[in-house]
């Protein structure tokens, strides 16, 4: 019966911590942020009237994986991130502003059979609103659809959460779909409204480490931010190195900047691993030699990194997250055929 037991709270951990993939994802994509898209779903379609985009939308496609003994043993997921420069209608002045929308939507493939879902089903949105050039987040806002049905337990997750700064302070709301029940409870959020401050200074730290990586790079203070673990607000530290990434865009290798995140010293916090292998949006336009990109790359109001893959650890295995395409275009569903970059089996390193 002990065996049982430990069994069961293993398959737990490890289908529950598949909820935080979309907040790890959000991490790595916003720093993406130079790029819109276009929907009309509620309960997040209030934000989308409030921006008007004024550029193309660029569009990256990712693969969610389940990996154990680093095998990749399920693909739990697709994501389609857009992200798009315009004008931002502000809740409390009225006035627009220039912004920058993004918006990213994680979906598994569900069972065929009506009114039955997958053991792993996860249908989320979210969406962020920071402005131009300085990138101060305004709103971040996510809705959770996720069924998660291990070989015992079941879970299911329908809500909303909005977390807006707008105002000049952090307002917090989530809002339990199914019950109706609203809660505004946010730990240390004076903590978190300063991270919605912070992010220039962190992407432009990644910037500069992969053009140039210095050696003093962990003692920077841009190099450091908060995170919401486990309901703690804990103190992280962003190490970084070049290397090759791990396989993306049809299987090619890239001399990427890596980025993990540490815990600082003196914290109790005990955080999962987390590795991103990015590339700045233009190297990674010329290595791929797409002209719109590259322009869109050039008169980008800030220089950003692309993460190409994404590896966090659950409680038994990890999950992969890994870029299939990254192309320019008003419809983000459907990558076209010349958004797929030409297999290769040597690595790729920028020209």
């Amino acid at each position: 019966m002990r065996s049982r037991g430990r069994q069961k709270s293993v398959f737990r951990s490890q289908y529950s911590e598949f909820r935080l993939l979309p907040s790890v994802i959000v991490f790595a994509v916003v720093l993406a942020a130079w790029v819109p898209v276009k929907a009309a779903e509620l309960p997040l379609s209030e934000f989308e009237a409030r921006f008007t985009p004024q550029e193309t939308p660029v569009c990256m496609n990712y693969d969610v994986g389940y990996r154990l003994l680093n095998i990749e043993l399920r693909r739990v997921a697709k994501v389609v991130a857009t992200t798009t420069i315009g004008t931002w209608r502000h809740r409390v002045t009225g006035k627009n502003i220039p912004a920058l929308f993004l918006d990213m939507r994680v979906d598994s493939p569900d069972t065929v059979t009506p009114g039955r879902r997958s053991r792993i089903s996860i249908h989320d949105r979210i969406i962020a609103v920071l402005t131009v050039p300085d990138m101060q987040a305004l709103l971040f806002a996510k809705h959770t659809d996720e069924y998660l049905r291990p070989l015992i337990h079941a879970t299911e997750s329908l809500g909303a959460s909005v977390y807006d700064t707008q105002s000049g302070t952090l307002e917090f709301e989530n809002r339990n779909l199914k019950t109706g029940v609203i809660s505004s409870n946010l730990v240390n959020s004076a903590a978190l409204f300063k991270l919605s401050h912070r992010i220039r200074p962190v992407m432009d730290f990644l910037v500069a480490q992969y053009k140039a990586p210095t050696p003093d790079a962990a003692l920077s203070d841009n190099g450091r931010i908060v995170a919401n673990l486990d309901g703690k607000v804990a103190a992280l530290r962003i190490l970084t190195h070049r290397e090759r990434s791990p396989n993306c865009l049809t299987r090619r290798r890239f001399d990427s900047l890596c980025a993990r995140t540490v815990i600082e010293k003196g914290s109790t916090a005990r955080p999962r691993d987390f590795h991103a292998w990015s590339m700045t949006f233009a190297a990674l336009a010329r290595i791929l030699h797409d002209e719109a990109l590259l322009q869109s790359a050039l008169h980008a109001p800030v220089e950003t990194v692309v993460p190409l893959v994404m590896d966090y650890e659950l409680a038994l295995g990890s999950v992969r997250v890994t870029m299939t395409s990254i192309y320019l275009g008003k419809d983000c569903r459907e990558p076209p055929q010349d958004s797929m970059v030409t297999e290769s089996p040597e690595p790729v390193t920028e020209e």
